[in-house]
């Protein structure tokens, strides 16, 4: 089965949002063994969905479209659609008691017009009910035996009506049964994972191998139609990889180090500067953080180092804030400030200003205590402010998994 994807909506095009549904619907097709023939990114003109739709049809068997089903004037998706398929819309009863639900939910009084013609569906198609706002998803077979599904925008609402509505017709429609499995791999770069995963593809012919890097681990995906194939390989991955593949049931770093700390009965907490709080965010995105996450402090200026974390002033003066002395005077004030056996500091410079000879942009220090284990550590860290900040957190965070799994490291 051919997959094709139409993203609608003019702020996709003016840059203004980011295409953030794609890379969502991306993901969850790769876990099934899909990987979409197209991609198009089309405005709220009836004539360029119409066209990108033609175009998609002739090169794929199952369309997806985000966008465009909404209330206002410009959602114009479902009517371009249904018009060119010959398909007039009618009132679906359910739709619009799902409608008539969430408008008197807001408490917004009157039901506008315009508000239910979200109800209105194309003549033959289906009704997906969105649970999570006002617009139906449809799902429309052609005479030519060809599927459309048509999702709200909002990422809200599309990523649990594709999990909950649309995986589930796309897994009846595949032809071949695919067996998947996905490793996080933290801690080594994606050409070295890629040079270790070779002995494993030599020894599994019919294995597929896909990579993604990412600033916190590389995902190693694998695809066959053979499930002893996909049991043989996965052996040989947990084999190969067993001290940096994070827990099945961990999606980030940040999550496989709530469930180790919780494991050890221990607490976390922070120091940051450069990163500016980004390593308290990966942690509270977690649910339950709580439960080891006590807090931290976002020392930005020397002051904040001084009075909140006890960084001496001859530190300071002497080494620099940028400096292992001031990294390791944070890490140490981080802990005894929350009373903690594990803490993390961070001290840099992001840039993409603020560098000299002698400490360059991309220069940072990590300090990271796991109990007894202290460790802090200089890095060299490349790219923009954003990759240097999104570097530093990932190398916080894994140092620290890898002391709370009885590493030892210096």
């Amino acid at each position: 089965m051919k997959v094709g994807v139409l993203c609608i909506g003019d702020e996709l095009l003016k840059g203004a949002v980011i295409n953030t549904n794609l890379a969502y619907m991306g993901q969850r097709l790769l876990e099934i063994g899909i990987m979409p023939e197209l991609c198009l990114e089309v405005p709220d003109e009836p004539h360029d969905v119409v066209q990108a739709l033609e175009y998609a049809l002739q090169h794929a068997d199952f369309i997806i479209t985000s966008g465009g089903l909404g209330p206002t004037a410009d959602d114009l998706t479902k009517q371009s659609i249904a018009d060119y398929l010959h398909m007039p819309l009618e009132l679906d009863p359910a739709a619009e008691k799902a409608v008539r639900d969430r408008w008197n939910s807001l408490k917004r009084g009157a039901l506008p017009l315009n508000f239910l013609n979200q109800a209105y569906i194309p003549h033959g198609a289906k009704a997906l009910l969105n649970s999570f706002g006002s617009a139906p998803g449809i799902y429309i077979t052609t005479p030519a035996s060809k599927r459309i599904v048509m999702l709200p925008g909002p990422p809200s609402e599309l990523h649990p009506m594709f999990d909950n509505q649309l995986l589930p017709i796309l897994k009846e429609q595949l032809d071949t049964r695919i067996y998947t499995r996905l490793f996080h791999i933290s801690g080594v770069p994606e050409s070295r994972v890629e040079e270790r995963t070779i002995p494993i593809i030599q020894a599994n012919p019919g294995l597929s191998v896909a990579y993604c890097a990412a600033p916190e681990f590389v995902k190693l995906f694998l695809k066959t139609t053979d499930p002893d194939c996909l049991a043989k390989a996965e052996k040989m991955v947990r084999a190969e990889f067993a001290p940096e593949l994070l827990h099945d049931s961990s999606h980030t770093v940040a999550e496989e180090v709530i469930l180790l700390l919780k494991e050890r009965s221990a607490a976390l907490a922070l120091a940051e500067s450069c990163t500016g709080g980004l390593i308290a965010k990966l942690m509270t995105d977690v649910p339950g953080s709580s439960e080891v996450f006590f807090g931290g402090v976002v020392s930005y200026a020397n002051s904040a180092k001084q009075h909140l974390l006890g960084v001496s002033a001859g530190t300071l003066e002497k080494h620099g804030a940028v400096s292992a002395e001031c990294a390791a005077e944070m890490l140490q004030g981080a802990a005894e400030q929350f009373g903690v056996p594990c803490a993390i500091s961070v001290t840099g410079i992001a840039g993409p200003d603020g560098g000299t000879p002698e400490k360059p942009v991309g220069l940072v220090y990590i300090g990271v205590k796991c109990f007894d284990q202290v460790l802090v550590k200089e890095y060299r860290f490349r790219g923009s402010r954003a990759q240097v900040r999104e570097r530093t957190a990932a190398v916080s965070l894994n140092t620290l998994r890898r002391m709370l799994l009885g590493e030892h490291l210096s």
